[in-house]
C-alpha cells in the first residue's frame, strides 16, 4: 500500500526518530557553516600578500650572482643608454624593471636593494590576480556538480596553492627573472582560455601574440617555449569561429615581438642568434665545458677556438685576469658571451642521456618539494566522483596541461630548477582544477578542500621560518659591513681587485665598487704554495693594476703575510690582502 516508501512504523516514531538525529544534523551543519567562513576569501587573500611580505622583508638584503648581472644592466642602461640592456645570456625585461627603484635610490645600497626586491613582490601579486582570475574563468558555476563550489572556494585554494608555488619554488629573495616568468606564463595561460570563452576572440589573439612576444624579451626560454604553445594551439585550436586564423594572428605578432631582439642580439654578439641562453646551458651541462668562468678551450679543439678568452698570468695555481673590456663587478658572468665566443656545443648523445636522468630525478624532487599542493590535489580528485556523460566543452585546459608537460620535459633535457617550473606548476593546477570542474563532490569535499588549504598554509609558514631571517629592521648583512672594511682597508670605488677562489659571492666588491678583474681559480693551491710562491704571485696581480686580493675563511696564521681577516657572526670570514704597487 505504501510501496517502496517509509514504512509506516517509522511515521510513529517520527518525535524520537526526528529528535534522535537532530543534534549530529545540527551539529554538521555548524560544522560546514564554520568551514564555509573558513574559506571565506579575504582572510585568504591577505595570507597570500602577507606571506610575500614577510618573505621580501626576510630577504631584503638577499644577493646572488645572476641578480648582480641584472642589477649592473640596470646601472649601465641608466648611465649609458637603453643599448646596455642587451646581453648574449641575460634578458632585457627584468634590468629594464630594476632601473627604477636605482633611479630613486641609486647607490645607496641599503635602501636600494631592499627597492630592488619589492619589483619582485609587485610581480608576484600581479601573478596572483592572473592565476585567481584563471581559477575563476575555467570553472562553469552553471553546473550542477562540482564547480560551484570550486566558483564559492577559488580564492581560498587558488591563494594558498599559488602562494604556495611562488614562494616555495622560487622565493621573492632571488633578483632573478623568475617571478616575471611566471607572469608571463600566467598571463600567456590566460589569453589562452579567454580566447576560448569570450565573444572578442579576435582581441584575446592579438593579446596573445604581444604577451608570447613579450616573454621572449623576459627570458630567453621563453622564445621556444612559447612557439610551443603555439603549435599546441595550430593542432588543439580552441573552440571558437575561424580559430586556427586566430592563433596565426597571435603567432604573427610572436615574430614581430620578437624580431627586434634577435637583431639587437645578433648585433651584440656578432651573429645571427636568439641568445645564448640554450647554446651555453648545453655546453656546460652536456658537453661539460668549463662552466662560466670562461672559457680557454682545450687541445682537442673539439668545441673549436676560443675568440675572446681570459688571460693566463700563471698556470699553477691557474691564474686568469679579465679587466677589458667589459666592465662589470664580475665581468666573466656579465657578459659569458663574449668570454665562450668561438664555442661550438657539440650533440653528445651518452651525455644527453646521463643529463635526461638527472633531469628526471630533478623533477621527482621537484614534485617532492610541493608535496603538499600534489597530496591536496589527490585528496581533492578522491573526494569527488566521475560525472556520467560529462564532458569537457573547453580545450584550453587541456591545452596548457600539455604545455606545462613539454616545458618540464624542455628543461629535463638540460636542466632543471624549481625556480624554472613555477609558472609551468600553477598553470597544471589550473587544468587540474578545470578537469575536477566536471566531477561531482563526495560529501568528504566539505572537509577535504578546507584541509587542503590549512595544509598549504602550514607548509608555507614552515618553509617561510626555514628560510627566511633579517627580521630586525637594523638587521645588515655581512657583505655591507665587508665593503665598509674594504674602503676603510684604503679600497676606493674602481680600483681593481682579485680572489682567491670562487668569485661569485664576492657581494662586498660590488657594493664596495671595486670590480673583481683577476682570479686565482683553485684556492687550495694557492694556500699551499710556499710564502715566495704567494708573493711572486702577487707581484704578477699587481703588475696588472690589482690593488687588493679577496679570500673566504682565510686562516688566522695569514695575518703574518698581510692578511687582514673580517670575521663574521657564523664566524666565517673575509680576507683583504693590499698589494704593492710593482
Amino acid at each position: 500500500m505504501h510501496g517502496k516508501g517509509v514504512p509506516l512504523l517509522r511515521r510513529g516514531e517520527g518525535r524520537k526518530g526526528v529528535g534522535a538525529n537532530a543534534a549530529p544534523a545540527a551539529r554538521s551543519a555548524r560544522g560546514a557553516s564554520l568551514l564555509q567562513r573558513a574559506l571565506s576569501p579575504k582572510p585568504w587573500l591577505a595570507f597570500a600578500v602577507l606571506a610575500a611580505l614577510v618573505d621580501v622583508w626576510g630577504n631584503r638584503y638577499n644577493l646572488n650572482p645572476d641578480g648582480i648581472s641584472y642589477v649592473e644592466m640596470a646601472q649601465h642602461a641608466l648611465v649609458d643608454g637603453p643599448g646596455e640592456l642587451i646581453n648574449g645570456l641575460w634578458s632585457p625585461g627584468y634590468p629594464s624593471l630594476l632601473m627604477w627603484p636605482l633611479r630613486l635610490a641609486g647607490s645607496a645600497w641599503d635602501v636600494a636593494i631592499p627597492a630592488l626586491h619589492a619589483v619582485n613582490l609587485l610581480l608576484y601579486l600581479m601573478a596572483l590576480g592572473i592565476f585567481l582570475q584563471l581559477l575563476r574563468a575555467v570553472v562553469r558555476p552553471d553546473r550542477p556538480m562540482l564547480a560551484p563550489a570550486l566558483a564559492q572556494h577559488v580564492e581560498a585554494f587558488g591563494a594558498a596553492a599559488f602562494a604556495s608555488i611562488a614562494l616555495v619554488s622560487i622565493g621573492l629573495g632571488l633578483l632573478t627573472p623568475d617571478v616575471a616568468v611566471m607572469l608571463a606564463v600566467m598571463a600567456a595561460a590566460a589569453c589562452c582560455v579567454q580566447l576560448e570563452r569570450t565573444a572578442h576572440a579576435w582581441s584575446w589573439a592579438v593579446a596573445l601574440g604581444v604577451v608570447l612576444g613579450g616573454g621572449y624579451w623576459v627570458k630567453g626560454i621563453l622564445l621556444p617555449l612559447n612557439a610551443l604553445l603555439l603549435v599546441l594551439l595550430l593542432v588543439v585550436p580552441p573552440r571558437v569561429d575561424r580559430a586556427r586564423e586566430k592563433i596565426g594572428v597571435a603567432a604573427l605578432l610572436f615574430v614581430v615581438m620578437s624580431l627586434p631582439l634577435v637583431g639587437l642580439v645578433s648585433a651584440k654578439v656578432g651573429r645571427p642568434t636568439v641568445g645564448d641562453v640554450g647554446r651555453l646551458n648545453y655546453a656546460w651541462a652536456i658537453d661539460h665545458v668549463t662552466p662560466f668562468v670562461g672559457w680557454l678551450g682545450d687541445s682537442t679543439g673539439r668545441f673549436g677556438t676560443p675568440v675572446h678568452p681570459p688571460r693566463v698570468l700563471q698556470q699553477q695555481p691557474l691564474t686568469l685576469e679579465f679587466a677589458t673590456p667589459v666592465r662589470a663587478t664580475y665581468p666573466l658572468w656579465y657578459d659569458p658571451s663574449y668570454w665562450y665566443a668561438g664555442l661550438k656545443a657539440r650533440i653528445d648523445i651518452g651525455g644527453q642521456w646521463r643529463a635526461l636522468r638527472q633531469g628526471l630525478a630533478d623533477l621527482a624532487r621537484v614534485v617532492f618539494g610541493q608535496v603538499v599542493l600534489a597530496a591536496s590535489v589527490i585528496a581533492l580528485w578522491l573526494a569527488t566522483a566521475p560525472q556520467p556523460g560529462s564532458r569537457p566543452d573547453r580545450r584550453m585546459p587541456s591545452v596548457l596541461a600539455a604545455w606545462s608537460l613539454a616545458a618540464a620535459m624542455v628543461f629535463a633535457l638540460v636542466h632543471v630548477e624549481p625556480r624554472y617550473l613555477a609558472g609551468f606548476i600553477a598553470t597544471g593546477v589550473i587544468a587540474i582544477w578545470a578537469w575536477l570542474s566536471t566531477r561531482r563532490p563526495r560529501r568528504a569535499l566539505q572537509w577535504v578542500l578546507p584541509a587542503a588549504v590549512v595544509a598549504l598554509a602550514l607548509s608555507l609558514v614552515r618553509d617561510l621560518d626555514r628560510n627566511t631571517g633579517g627580521f630586525d629592521p637594523g638587521y645588515r648583512p655581512d657583505y655591507l659591513l665587508d665593503a665598509a672594511q674594504l674602503r676603510g682597508a684604503g679600497l676606493h670605488s674602481g680600483d681593481h681587485v682579485g680572489t682567491v677562489g670562487d668569485a661569485f659571492e664576492q657581494y662586498a666588491a660590488f657594493v664596495a665598487g671595486t670590480p673583481i678583474t683577476a682570479q686565482v681559480m683553485d684556492s687550495v693551491q694557492y694556500w699551499q704554495l710556499s710564502p715566495g710562491g704567494r708573493l711572486e704571485l702577487q707581484r704578477h696581480l699587481a703588475a696588472t693594476g690589482v690593488k687588493a686580493l679577496l679570500a673566504n675563511n682565510v686562516a688566522a696564521g695569514m695575518q703574518v703575510e698581510g692578511w687582514r681577516v673580517i670575521v663574521h657572526a657564523d664566524s666565517s670570514n673575509l680576507g683583504v690582502l693590499m698589494l704593492r704597487a710593482p
